[in-house]
């Protein structure tokens, strides 16, 4: 416990930069405070929420002098709502924070100096950019109080009620409402993950931008609904005539993670298309599909320029999910090996490749430590891909036997970025890494970082 701080304690504080997740980086008596709410720039009265040794956490109570980089929110939920935590800053210097926040973590962890992270590139579109969102239910019943569907406060399991949200389109935030009302009108209670009670559990809306076609997933538990949920489903049709399939799926587990275990029925086809570039692409209801369609066709032709494809390579990608890297990549390539733990992505995979015609891609279902480990074809070229927590130690060491001539590494955490690349120093040089902003007003940045073999 500091001696200086104590919980509870207030101070007055000149914001000086942002800290890696967003939060604003103030010094008082040479000790570091890590300020909620705060953005570089501003003077604030903030309160101590947690005093350590070394450092202080606190949230921002009050703006005493205004940062010039300070914009007015356009979103009535700002503040209150999860979705987006920096509509108040500049864009321009949210790009700037971003890059610096890689250029930060890859000196930091993986001990490179002065590596060369290019300029952030923006998001082609600033509102109305995600093409999916996810929603969920609380409350309802005889003691949850009305029944909510919105965001989340950050920190929070409360559940914002949303009444409008400026991520995905104007039309997402209608079917929010509507299904708020549809679904209380039924006296149905949200599931409670304390008592396995209830029913609804998640609204996921997802919306194409190249063929402008739209799906709404419902997630309910695998209780007994009276069918409400194919009421709810018929009634959406009705309501929104440009809804091209909506599908009910259900999940028995506690997690909230919005994401069905057993599909109960589908209006519609079931799935929708979108194109990315040359490439189009099936899309099922718990697929992983980029949520920035545009910014993801920039982050897609940065991948291809680093793979320098000849059209002789055989290209390894690892963490394929529904092969959007991959077969963005096929028509340059001899081969592509893919490589995904999701056996229903897998086959979204292979669905794609037949859809637009690639004879040469092959999909495996499987670990990828294993399959790592077990390769027929050597890699000329390793497309990775890995969730937040970056590839398994195990994997990267498999890599460096492997010994492909390029890696191009698709992140979206620059921590566990620069953890990878300096596991594979041994025999990896980092040349170049590519920040991309698909996702504007949040701290989230994705990158397209180049290695190449270190000649012996």
């Amino acid at each position: 416990m500091s001696e200086f701080f104590h919980n509870g304690q207030t101070l007055e504080l000149n914001v000086e930069r942002m800290a890696f997740g967003g939060r604003g980086v103030a010094r008082t008596e040479g000790f570091v405070v890590f300020v909620e709410g705060a953005l570089p720039g501003q003077k604030v009265r903030a309160t101590v929420t947690k005093a350590a040794k070394r450092f202080a956490e606190a949230t921002a109570d009050e703006v005493l002098e205004q940062s010039p980089h300070w914009t007015q929110p356009f979103c009535l939920h700002f503040g209150k709502c999860g979705g987006c935590m920096f509509q108040d800053l500049d864009y321009a210097e949210q790009l700037k924070w971003k890059a610096e926040h890689v250029r930060d973590q890859l000196s930091r962890i993986a001990h490179i100096k002065d590596p060369l992270v290019h300029p952030a590139q923006a998001s082609p579109e600033l509102r109305g950019f995600r093409n999916k969102m996810e929603f969920a239910f609380a409350g309802g019943g005889t003691e949850g109080g009305p029944l909510s569907l919105g965001l989340h406060r950050r920190g929070s399991e409360r559940v914002v009620n949303i009444e409008e949200c400026h991520l995905p389109s104007p039309q997402c935030a209608e079917i929010v409402r509507h299904t708020r009302e549809f679904c209380r009108n039924t006296s149905i209670p949200s599931y409670d993950p304390r008592t396995r009670q209830g029913l609804w559990r998640f609204l996921v809306v997802r919306e194409t931008k190249a063929t402008l076609q739209t799906m709404v997933q419902i997630i309910t538990s695998p209780a007994q609904d009276g069918g409400a949920v194919r009421s709810l489903a018929e009634d959406l049709r009705n309501r929104f005539p440009g809804l091209t399939t909506v599908v009910h799926s259900t999940r028995k587990a506690r997690p909230a993670i919005a994401q069905g275990e057993r599909q109960v029925f589908h209006l519609g086809q079931g799935s929708i298309d979108e194109q990315v570039g040359d490439i189009r692409y099936r899309i099922s209801p718990d697929s992983f599909f980029q949520t920035n369609t545009l910014a993801a066709e920039l982050l897609y032709a940065a991948a291809r320029n680093a793979a320098a494809l000849t059209g002789t390579e055989h290209v390894l990608d690892l963490y394929c999910g529904s092969g959007g890297l991959g077969l963005a990549l096929a028509a340059q390539a001899a081969s592509v090996t893919g490589v995904e733990t999701v056996a229903a992505a897998v086959h979204d995979a292979e669905a794609n490749a037949k859809l637009n015609g690639f004879t040469n891609c092959k999909f495996i279902a499987g670990d990828v430590l294993l399959t790592l480990k077990d390769l027929e074809q050597h890699p000329d070229v390793v497309i990775t891909d890995p969730p937040r927590s970056g590839m398994h130690p195990e994997a990267a060491a498999a890599l460096l036997k492997l010994a492909p001539e390029r890696i191009v590494y698709i992140s979206c955490n620059p921590a566990t970025l620069a953890r990878d690349v300096k596991q594979l120093a041994e025999g990896y040089a980092l040349v170049e890494t590519r920040p991309f902003d698909l996702f504007p007003h949040s701290p989230h940045i994705e990158c397209v970082a180049l290695l190449e073999r270190l000649k012996s």
